[in-house]
């Protein structure tokens, strides 16, 4: 089969490099993969067609005529950016339009807060036949969007083993992900809690304009260089407590039994933060850490299974 995988992949975004991992690791190796990348590609052996600039769409296009199926994943159709409805909704619209069978798998929808928004991206899912979404607030969006119900997923991030068995924490550090982000109440947030932290900071980047926003609030923070999901994984087994915005970064320090804070910038945190029943920092500053809830983790497993044989059946 020859599977077109759509996505802001080879952009440094520790996220989407993650989750194009895990699809790679779940489709069988007979399987011809042609992927949307950008200027750094963090696998080999698929083909690359450019992602953006005056190339991409004949590109795609053509991609589309050689291609069986197209795969979307990560956090797709919200309006925060213009490419973040457009570069979805109009590559779902033509793989329909070419037959190339467009399916979300592990997807993040919304948010949408404006009407022309919602109305391009209701269009572009009544494409999709085959549709798994990796949180609450995509399912109800995608059925108030379609009018129809989809697969209740989970992240593809969960492929991942992430070690929880956590002794004493010491004096260790406290890791902190921050990224840059218009919205005043969330700094007001992290400085507020500053003069709570009386340790040393590791700041986790998930994108290198993450470093700059660190070091903004924590001059003295080592940054640390995860090159993959398992690297940052290791990097939790040496940490006491944590603060997240970014989802892939809160996700991660949550699986591994981080007590932890969540600054949720937009619904996918904020819904991640109330099924693991995590404080957000923008609405208390100086609450407790907490672990994530019990049961968070057994019922993403549990989800993540599901689509995972689903996902490998219909690429079979």
């Amino acid at each position: 089969m020859k599977i077109l995988v759509t996505g802001f992949f080879g952009e440094r975004n520790f996220g989407d490099e993650a989750i194009l991992s895990a699809i790679i690791g779940n489709l069988a190796k007979k399987h011809r993969l042609t992927l949307t990348c950008g200027q750094y590609p963090s696998v080999s052996g698929p083909r690359f067609i450019t992602r953006r600039g005056l190339s991409a769409w004949p590109e795609y296009i053509y991609s589309l005529t050689q291609n069986d199926r197209v795969i979307l994943s990560g956090g797709i159709l919200q309006d925060w950016s213009y490419e973040g409805i457009t570069f979805f909704a109009l590559r779902i619209l033509a793989a329909s339009i070419f037959n190339a069978e467009p399916s979300l798998w592990g997807a993040g929808l919304g948010p949408i807060r404006r009407l022309a928004a919602g109305r391009v991206a209701a269009k572009a899912l009544s494409r999709v036949k085959t549709a798994w979404v990796r949180d609450l607030k995509s399912l109800e969006l995608f059925s108030e969007l379609t009018g129809r119900s989809c697969n209740y997923g989970s992240d593809w991030t969960w492929f991942f083993p992430v070690r929880q068995a956590r002794q004493a924490f010491g004096n260790a550090p406290v890791g902190v992900n921050l990224r840059q982000w218009p919205d005043g109440e969330w700094q007001n947030a992290v400085e507020s809690q500053q003069k709570h932290i009386d340790r040393h900071v590791v700041g986790l980047p998930a994108r290198p304009s993450d470093r700059q926003v660190i070091k903004q609030f924590f001059h003295a923070a080592t940054l640390a260089e995860p090159g993959s999901f398992y690297e940052a994984a290791e990097l939790c087994d040496n940490l006491s407590f944590a603060i997240a915005m970014r989802f892939h970064i809160a996700l991660l320090v949550l699986r591994a039994g981080l007590p932890s804070k969540l600054i949720a910038y937009d619904e996918k945190v904020a819904s991640l933060a109330a099924e693991a029943d995590i404080t957000l920092l923008n609405q208390n500053h100086v609450a407790d850490f907490r672990v994530a809830a019990p049961g968070f983790i057994a019922a993403n497993e549990a989800r993540f299974a599901a689509m995972q044989a689903a996902f490998k059946e219909y690429f079979k």
